[in-house]
């Protein structure tokens, strides 16, 4: 089985990325709530912090997905929803890995597949593992159903 999820050091990163900003926010709060009259900046910085922690929140730890593939099946799991979703080959409508240019040298890939219930499931190399080996059994298995997008 070929197993694809987030990598330890961006979970990592994004973890104490979002203990700072809880600290940032709460102690914004706590000056709010104690000051008669406190500085305009306590606002600006609860009001910028707060949708970018709660984006991050959201993207990286309540979305977090391991995706394994083998035995003729894709199994989508999200482990703090506590969903899974299992799927056979043949219940893959389409799937294209996305190339854009993003530098000189660099290029940003990205892999989405499309299942027959309308969900997909979307992977990157730098968001997620083995995803090389991912695209290899895809090519292997169901080349057929890979669509070329320019």
């Amino acid at each position: 089985m070929i197993t694809s999820k987030p990598p330890f050091s961006t979970i990592t990163s994004f973890t104490l990325f979002l203990l700072v900003t809880i600290v940032v926010i709460g102690m914004n709060v706590f000056t709010l709530w104690r000051s008669p009259s406190p500085a305009w900046y306590n606002c600006v910085v609860i009001g910028l912090l707060l949708p970018i922690g709660g984006f991050v929140l959201y993207k990286i730890f309540i979305r977090y997905q391991i995706v394994r593939l083998g035995n003729n099946r894709v199994e989508v799991r999200f482990p703090v929803l506590r969903q899974e979703k299992k799927y056979a080959l043949d219940q893959i409508q389409f799937w294209f890995e996305n190339q854009v240019k993003t530098g000189k040298n660099s290029v940003y890939k990205e892999l989405v597949i499309k299942f027959s219930d309308h969900k997909k499931v979307t992977l990157s190399p730098k968001e997620s593992t083995e995803y090389e080996k991912v695209v290899q059994y895809l090519k292997q298995k169901v080349a057929k159903k890979k669509i070329v997008i320019k």
